[in-house]
């Protein structure tokens, strides 16, 4: 923050924000320009911005500012330090602004139009408790920022685009914003250290062309599709509670040393994994996409996934146990190693692989398969009715 003049004596400037009916009555819908004012210890409440341009100014306080809506208006180069309640936007800009320590601004359900572009979020804490949060309770994009330990929000879209994040969070809960839940796309992004969507309820995600250290998607609810297309980086945990599908195509995942990917096929409709290499050795957690009979194959689980696909793909070792679906297919894979037990597969379809290592079928029961030639004693067939070619 910089010394500037306290937004007291802008004069006639402060009674237009704090009276738009005055403004309306002397100035009609005439743009309202405030350069390098400190914008604190006036209350704001309950009042409705429009056409207004703040140009290197900074707002500091908690609550002060709590509008019950903002319309066209747009902040450049600006600073907040606090808690900043907009209301509903509708067309707002934030351009070369920046965001500092346990700051939180956000906009109300019904926001639209609202970008933050070429704005730094700087966060002062690791502690997710300790940390700030950007956005909207609706429509928000976030295009060439570059932030650390914060949070970024956009309730029913959310855009982040040649962002460059370090150790940061995007946390949807659906009872914030009355059950709405966002479209998210991120694109030509660089996530540096871990990017938390932890229990988060989408409608659905995007992730393209991007590089990232960790993604975690554990326990979020996605309603339509996750698509995973050109990504290259580390540790991918998309163990989601649930997805119509997950598509991972033409990317590189080399984990984090321990971990490199999982997926739980009990949540997920569809899985799909085409022209993707994944680092990892046999001290690497293999990568993983399993789950949906339940512990008890006595009583198993009834069916969520319909088809699992791993195509033209190289995989260290895949662990693919305790499946229940209708189509399992592994074809033009490298494998060292292959873990398909206890697994309930209507059919099973093993074609064109380059396998190392062992097979290990141990109690999969199947109706029908297509299973390549292995090498004599590689497949472990104990509890299992499965013919190999």
């Amino acid at each position: 923050m910089r010394n500037k003049r306290n937004i007291k004596s802008f004069g006639k400037t402060l009674a237009y924000l704090q009276d738009p009916h005055l403004r309306k009555k002397e100035t009609g819908d005439a743009l309202l320009i405030i350069d390098s004012a400190e914008i604190m210890s006036e209350s704001f409440e309950g009042k409705i911005w429009r056409n207004v341009s703040f140009k290197n100014c900074d707002f500091i306080g908690a609550y002060e500012v709590k509008l019950a809506a903002m319309e066209n208006c747009t902040f450049e180069e600006c600073r907040f330090s606090g808690i900043f309640a907009w209301g509903v936007q509708n067309t707002v800009s934030f351009i070369k602004c920046g965001i500092v320590g346990v700051s939180h601004l956000w906009g109300s359900e019904g926001s639209k139009a609202v970008t933050y572009q070429q704005c730094t979020f700087a966060g002062t804490s690791s502690d997710p408790n300790q940390q700030g949060s950007v956005g909207t309770y609706g429509d928000a994009a976030f295009i060439e920022c570059n932030g650390k330990w914060f949070g970024v929000l956009g309730h029913s879209a959310l855009l982040m685009h040649s962002c460059e994040f370090d150790s940061m969070n995007c946390l949807i809960d659906a009872r914030e914003s009355s059950g709405i839940v966002p479209n998210v796309v991120v694109s030509d992004c660089k996530l540096r250290g871990k990017f938390d969507m932890v229990s988060s309820v989408l409608q659905s995600l995007a992730i393209r062309d991007t590089v990232l250290e960790e993604l975690n998607l554990s326990n979020a609810t996605v309603k339509g599709d996750v698509v995973i297309e050109r990504v290259r980086g580390g540790y991918i945990n998309a163990y989601v509670k649930e997805a119509k599908r997950l598509s991972v195509h033409n990317s590189q995942i080399y984990g984090n040393r321990k971990k490199v990917f999982e997926a739980y096929a009990g949540g997920i409709r569809a899985i799909e994994i085409d022209t993707v290499i994944f680092g990892g050795d046999l001290s690497t957690e293999p990568v993983t996409v399993a789950g949906g009979t339940g512990a008890d194959l006595g009583n198993v689980r009834a069916r969520v996934n319909d088809s699992i696909v791993v195509r033209n793909s190289k995989v260290p070792r895949l662990s693919a146990h305790h499946v229940n679906t209708s189509l399992l297919q592994l074809q033009g894979c490298e494998l060292e190693s292959l873990d398909l037990s206890n697994g309930r597969i209507a059919n099973l379809q093993l074609s064109g692989n380059a396998i190392v290592r062992s097979v290990d079928f141990t109690n999969t029961q199947v109706k029908e398969s297509n299973v390549q030639s292995l090498a004599k004693g590689q497949a472990k067939l104990e509890g299992s009715n499965i013919k190999i070619n």
